[in-house]
């Protein structure tokens, strides 16, 4: 649904789509401080730090599409900021924080499909979708997600740690290192399953930043929680040989360290994972690259 032919961009359009961004923001302004002071203070919602990156990479890896984009004002957008705005005053109301955030996201979208028409999301969907990983986490959803994995990722070390001959024990939510039965608290210094929705995101921009075959996509995106899973291990083993080695001082700024790993490690899991696919010859890409 349109009211205009599609042609290129003059300055007023680009005057109107900022002002209309800028008139969306300043709507649900306060959804948006919201994001942005739990992006920054909460470290359950650190994905958000990294959306607006991931977004921007997966955009400027499409940058040639540009040219597909033309100025085609659409009705679309404007019942898709209608349909934003509702949504957040709804979530406010009734305290239901996902679609206070969702609707001032959804909002922009509505903004550029006011301008660019449908187009847009044709041609940078990935982008656009990646937005909506600022949305901070329901607390429900993350306990339900991360919980069973970090009590399996707790079972794991304590089985690594055995077969290593090195003294450990669980008990409830600590694991005692050593005969001096260092207790090291998991859902504190070990919570690395925190980071499940950074990791969900750097699968996420992994597979949509190259032509992958769908099949390919889906098989990733089923290996996240193997992937978050082998990453906590790997920070909880050496989490726990740091508590145990080091001081208490030094053994909080190695499991930072081990912390900032986790998102590069898995991005090793990924390409390896790929790799591993072209080597058995399982054809991974919509199409064959250049060699």
């Amino acid at each position: 649904m349109s009211f205009s032919d599609r042609r290129g961009w003059m300055k007023q359009d680009y005057l109107v789509l900022l002002l209309l961004l800028i008139f969306s923001i300043w709507v649900a302004r306060g959804a948006w401080v919201d994001i942005v002071f739990r992006a920054l203070r909460d470290p359950e919602n650190g994905q958000a730090i990294f959306a607006p990156i991931v977004a921007a990479y997966l955009f400027w890896l499409r940058r040639s599409r540009l040219q597909f984009v033309r100025y085609r004002p659409s009705m679309i957008g404007p019942m898709v900021i209608a349909l934003g705005a509702v949504a957040s005053w709804w979530g406010i109301e009734r305290d239901i924080l996902f679609m206070w955030h969702g609707g001032a996201i959804t909002m922009i979208i509505g903004c550029l499909l006011t301008m660019m028409g449908i187009e847009v999301l044709r041609q940078f969907l990935p982008a656009v979708i990646c937005l909506f990983f600022l949305i901070p986490t329901p607390g429900s959803i993350r306990i339900a997600l991360a919980a069973p994995l970090q009590n399996f990722a707790t079972m794991v070390t304590i089985s690594i740690l055995d077969m290593t001959h090195v003294l450990a024990t669980q008990k409830g939510a600590v694991i005692l290192m050593g005969e001096e039965q260092v207790p090291i608290a998991i859902g504190e210094a070990c919570n690395g399953m925190r980071m499940v929705f950074a990791l969900i995101l750097v699968v996420y921009g992994f597979v949509f930043s190259m032509p992958f075959r769908v099949g390919t996509r889906l098989l990733l995106f089923m290996l996240t929680p193997l992937i978050a899973l082998t990453c906590n291990v790997f920070r909880l083993v050496l989490t726990s040989f740091a508590y145990t080695l080091f001081s208490p001082d030094h053994a909080d700024n190695f499991h930072w360290f081990g912390g900032m790993i986790m998102l590069p490690l898995a991005l090793v899991i990924l390409f390896g994972t790929v790799r591993l696919m072209r080597w058995l010859d399982i054809p991974t890409m919509s199409w064959r690259l250049a060699s």
